[in-house]
């Protein structure tokens, strides 16, 4: 069966079985919610590390041979008397052998099972405790939970807080389902007020959010059932509700304005209905099929972070595309000429019918006077604001990235103050092939605390400090190799900390040595995430390119879509360091500057804001290149391009740019960063580079905008004639 021949029994069904479309997607749905009960407890706050990457090997191996390990949970202890006398120490011997007891736990180090001096506070009435634990995040995760819901409390003579990793992940997974709720109840009501002020009708604001709600609806059933079998981030589900619900509003849209066009234009219902299928559905289709390609690429990074995220984005635009081009035809069939009805007069809302007098004409005839000031001053902003990324600092979410009053990061700010070890770095150096207490072992100990910003380095050699041994090595036996502490004062993501990682590394001693810590999962995770990243690039820009020229013809209009798509994207990543790291706008959603950039962002933002760009790159660029099939005049093309689609794409961009800025409603930062960058992302391409920089080039280029060497434009001609029918006349 042809293109042309499915597209036209597409289009037959969508209208005549139309009750019945309706009726299945309402029992979906329903079925849906009761399938999604109880997701958030099925999701993690983990799975941001690569487990291949050698930091995670050697954490490994310190927690399962030698029990040992960088820790990730921290406890503080208080007591009224001091922690290391009488029965106070007895006590504290207690809590500390009862968690190692635990099966979870790899290693307890605390005042009472070491003599550091710097695991008890000044005055002598605070300890600290240090946990390794084993396995995986997801593992590590559960373990977390349970110590801090056992422990973290009041247990005689103790007063217990709990810090550190898991303590941040532990608030994270509770607070992310609160915020996922308030980020709903205000998203969807502003979202449906948008409609309704560009509609100026009841049922015409209702039906895009139907289509929403399908939406999320089904997402949040798939994820649910890929949480059971696989670990899944938590902050996915917040994701993904925000973009399906704004991409499917955003499909509805499209499909909405043209069938109210053809319903203006004295078409019946039915038809009305055939035609908006035959233009706009396929619009969306490959609006869909590019964004979907963009987040594909998250598949193939190396934490499950991207995966989980990536797998429930694709399902999500997939659901969003089939809503609107199954569904919402179902209801526009239904409905009939009662959605293109105003039963509320907006006086600016004008007349359906663009003319020459109208906003978007002026603006476009305005660009094509001056095409090449245009260019040069839009490219100029948007380079000045991508240009504070180069300032970015990299490091993982810490406890700056909650808000002032969470009770994590008071007990971490309080601890820092009170144990100073904790403002340090610290490495675990693991050397599989160095015997405990041979002679290979203590040159090693000395070596490692003569190297540049190690204040001291221990572990069962004993303690070394400026290449002098300072204890005794422990009398325990141990399993082949051995493993050495490095502290250093030196931030855990600052230069220096990321320096010492590479001259440790670097030093020569026996054999492979593998070095765990937060700066090596940072130095790990920058290699490894910039190294798919350039994958992921060199996946996505060249298919979508071939996918644009076939839905064009062109050659030049492919390459000119991404890089236009990479300058919107520097202005969100421009953002992130302004408004985040430097605490420019975190501040006043209640949090504070988070110091750095977590490396994981950088790469899903790229994904995900490269396909909704691509989205309006299409609405754009087809009514473009309808009106130069018409006509035979790019600047005249441009105009009435600009002018058809100028007010669809800021409507539909509107509505996207609500439903991911709903996510700034959220106490985690990192919510708030996701949110804003990607709101940024769509309103920056949907207005400075839609409306200015595309018109710019295509006005310069001319008739070189529809060029493509002959064996090619051979191959889309015959394309062409398999596929539907390529008009996509687009107007609110």
């Amino acid at each position: 069966m042809t293109g042309r021949r499915l597209d036209a029994r597409v289009r037959h069904w969508a209208v005549t079985y139309r009750w019945l479309i309706v009726l299945c997607a309402l029992v979906t749905v329903l079925g849906a919610v009761v399938a999604s009960q109880g997701v958030h407890g099925r999701l993690v706050d983990g799975g941001y590390t690569d487990e291949s990457a050698e930091f995670r090997r050697a954490e490994h191996l310190l927690t399962e041979r030698y029990a040992a390990g960088s820790p990730q949970i921290l406890l503080v202890a208080r007591a009224e008397r001091p922690v290391d006398s009488g029965q106070t120490a007895v006590a504290g011997h207690r809590l500390a052998a009862r968690l190692g007891g635990d099966p979870g736990v790899a290693s307890v180090r605390s005042p009472w099972t070491s003599t550091d001096p710097r695991l008890v506070s000044a005055d002598r009435h605070a300890a600290l405790l240090l946990l390794a634990v084993r396995g995986d995040d997801q593992q590590a995760n559960r373990t977390g939970r349970r110590i801090i819901r056992e422990y973290a409390g009041d247990l005689p003579p103790f007063r217990v807080e709990a810090a550190g990793r898991q303590a941040i992940n532990r608030y994270a997974e509770d607070q992310s389902g609160r915020d996922l709720l308030r980020a709903e109840l205000i998203g969807i009501p502003l979202v449906a007020l948008a409609l309704l002020l560009i509609f100026g009708s009841f049922l015409a604001c209702v039906l895009p959010v139907a289509v929403g709600l399908i939406s999320i609806a089904g997402a949040t059933a798939v994820l649910n059932a890929l949480a059971r079998h696989s670990s899944v981030n938590v902050f996915t589900l917040n994701i993904i509700s925000a973009l399906g619900f704004g991409l499917a509003v955003d499909y509805s849209l499209i499909m909405m304005s043209r069938f109210r066009e053809e319903l203006a234009g004295g078409r019946a219902a039915p038809e009305a209905v055939r035609m908006t299928m035959r233009t706009a559905g396929r619009t969306v289709l490959v609006s869909a099929a590019m964004i979907a390609l963009s987040l594909s690429a998250l598949l193939f990074f190396p934490t499950s972070f991207h995966r989980s995220l990536g797998a429930g984005a694709l399902v999500v635009v997939c659901l969003a595309a089939v809503a609107a081009l199954v569904v919402q035809p179902a209801l526009l069939a239904l409905f009939g000429h009662r959605v293109g009805r105003r039963r509320i007069p907006l006086p600016w809302l004008g007349k359906r019918h663009a003319h020459k007098g109208e906003f978007w004409y002026r603006l476009a005839a305005g660009v094509l006077r001056r095409p090449v000031v245009v260019l040069v001053a839009s490219a100029t902003v948007l380079l000045l604001l991508a240009a504070p990324f180069a300032s970015a600092r990299m490091g993982f979410i810490d406890e700056h990235w909650l808000p002032r009053n969470a009770a994590p990061r008071l007990s971490i700010e309080q601890a820092r103050k009170e144990f100073p070890v904790l403002n340090g770095t610290t490495l675990t150096a693991l050397a599989p092939d160095a015997a405990h207490g041979s002679a290979e072992a203590d040159r090693v100990g000395r070596l490692y605390s003569r190297l540049p910003a190690v204040d001291l380095v221990t572990g069962p050699e004993g303690t070394f400090h400026r290449g002098q041994r300072v204890s005794t090595p422990e009398p325990v036996q141990r399993a082949a190799g051995t493993w050495y502490a490095i502290s250093s004062q030196a931030e855990p993501y600052s230069g220096t900390a990321q320096r010492l990682v590479a001259d440790v590394r670097g030093a020569p001693g026996p054999g492979t040595v593998l070095v765990a810590g937060e700066s090596a999962a940072l130095v790990d995770m920058k290699r490894s995430l910039a190294g798919h990243l350039v994958w992921a690039v060199a996946l996505i820009i060249p298919v979508a390119m071939v996918l644009l020229f076939l839905y064009t013809g062109s050659v030049l209009v492919p390459v000119k879509a991404m890089i236009t798509n990479l300058l919107s994207l520097g202005v969100s990543y421009g953002s992130i360091v302004v408004l985040f790291q430097h605490g420019l706008l975190s501040q006043l959603l209640g949090g504070s500057a988070t110091q750095y950039t977590d490396p994981l962002i950088p790469a899903m933002v790229f994904c995900v804001a490269f396909g909704l760009s691509m989205d309006y790159e299409v609405l754009l660029v087809g009514r473009i290149r309808e009106e130069y099939l018409r006509t035979g005049d790019t600047g005249t093309a441009v105009a009435e391009g600009l002018q058809r689609t100028g007010r669809l794409v800021t409507a539909a961009a509107s509505t996207v740019v609500i439903a991911l800025g709903a996510l700034m409603s959220s106490s985690l930062a990192v919510l708030q960063l996701i949110g804003v960058a990607l709101a940024l992302a769509v309103a920056v391409d949907a207005t400075v580079v839609r409306c200015l920089l595309v018109p710019a080039i295509m006005a310069l280029a001319g008739r070189w905008n529809w060029w493509a060497p002959a064996s090619l434009a051979r191959l889309h001609g015959r394309l062409k004639e398999r596929l539907p029918d390529q008009e996509c006349e687009l107007k609110v």
